[in-house]
């Protein structure tokens, strides 16, 4: 039996408290995934994304805790990036007990995977931070990812039995019945499973997630040279964006010198270039990017919470409290750039009275930069 689940859903932390049961019917393989790779694969949005939904959601959770007596506290905000957890996850062989714990950490006690408590985390369970970031624990994260969307897993938690699928945490008896072929209705099932389809909704974006270019090898060394500047640059390994850019030399010697000056020798500070680029990403839709930088802009002085709020641009006078004046001009010129091309008076005059002007035409460099990254990476279709 294999489980699929992400520390990010309270669902999944619900089950992960069913885990010894389902394991006395028969031995549960922990596969940890990123829920937001799936949504993206099967062209799906969140419930924490629709806010009915996101409210209804906390709440049922909330109330079946308190049903099941599960000891339950929700984190300070939600969602918040669930790398670090599935990472430490995958570092620790995917132990049933291990997942128990980290599920715990969030649900039950209520914290992130940031600060203190997740360094107290990690030395509980015996794991350094350094782990986290090898490039075997990425590489086994996303086999998961890929080979879970292959299996037609579409959600978290899921729970596969032989070519039998069980979907959320209501659906922990279900599975305990088919394993012990109690009150199971084969027949039943089976005709429902095979239900024909009637109407579709025509769909929105193709539901492709390969790069419409194939990536070169992750190992390649030529033109090494170049190959050699760029890994030095990257920390010692090639991007999937290296990867596309890399199909022309010129092209990718030019965007790592110029890129590399933007992220590194700029004399705005990294706050507001790093919150510059996740807001581009975000209006164009450039997830990539988004996942790229946003970890960044935490470092720097942002939060969870507020690259929360910056995914619904939307809403963001509801969630403007967050951020300081400065972050507020770089989200407001960052929109209007990438949105509109030009740029109001008003908004122009506002920037200029908060940066000093060599730092607002950096700023402004930096926003066009990373609307020309964040249109290559659409267009080539690197999510």
């Amino acid at each position: 039996m294999r489980w699929y689940f992400d520390f990010i859903s309270p669902y999944a932390y619900l089950q992960s408290t069913q885990l010894d049961q389902l394991n006395a019917a028969e031995p549960v393989e922990c596969v940890p995934v990123l829920f937001a790779g799936l949504l993206n694969h099967w062209q799906n949005v969140g419930p924490a994304e629709i806010q009915p939904k996101r409210d209804w959601t906390f709440k049922r959770v909330t109330y079946l805790a308190h049903r099941d007596n599960i000891p339950f506290r929700l984190p300070a905000h939600h969602p918040f990036n669930p790398l670090p957890l599935l990472r430490l996850s995958v570092a620790l062989d995917n132990e049933i007990a291990a997942v128990q714990r980290i599920f715990r950490y969030v649900w039950a006690e209520g914290h992130l995977p940031e600060g203190d408590n997740f360094k107290q985390l990690l030395d509980e369970l015996g794991i350094d931070e350094s782990r986290l970031k090898s490039s075997d624990v990425k590489a086994a994260l996303q086999t998961n990812g890929d080979e879970a969307a292959s299996r037609s897993i579409f959600g978290v938690p899921s729970i596969e039995c032989g070519d039998q699928l069980f979907w959320g945490y209501d659906s922990t008896d279900m599975a305990i019945d088919y394993l012990t072929q109690n009150n199971w209705p084969e027949q039943a099932i089976s005709q429902a499973q095979n239900l024909p389809q009637g109407l579709q909704r025509k769909p929105k974006t193709p539901t492709t997630t390969e790069t419409r270019l194939p990536l070169l090898p992750a190992d390649l060394q030529e033109p090494a040279e170049l190959v050699q500047t760029i890994r030095r640059r990257r920390g010692g390994e090639l991007l999937e964006l290296d990867r596309l850019l890399l199909y022309s030399a010129p092209l990718a010697a030019g965007w790592n010198t110029f890129l590399g000056n933007v992220r590194t020798h700029f004399a705005i500070p990294q706050l507001y270039r790093e919150l510059a680029m996740c807001t581009v990403a975000v209006v164009n839709e450039a997830n990539y990017e988004l996942e790229q930088h946003a970890p960044i802009y935490i470092k720097c002085g942002g939060s969870e919470q507020k690259v929360t709020a910056l995914r619904d641009l939307r809403h963001l006078a509801t969630n403007a409290s967050l951020f300081e004046e400065r972050e507020l001009l770089t989200i407001y010129l960052s929109e209007q750039m990438t949105r509109d091309i030009h740029v109001s008076d008003k908004l122009f005059k506002q920037c200029q009275n908060a940066f000093p002007n060599d730092q607002l035409v950096e700023l402004v460099a930096t926003i066009a930069a990373y609307n020309m990254v964040s249109r290559f990476l659409v267009a080539m279709n690197l999510h």
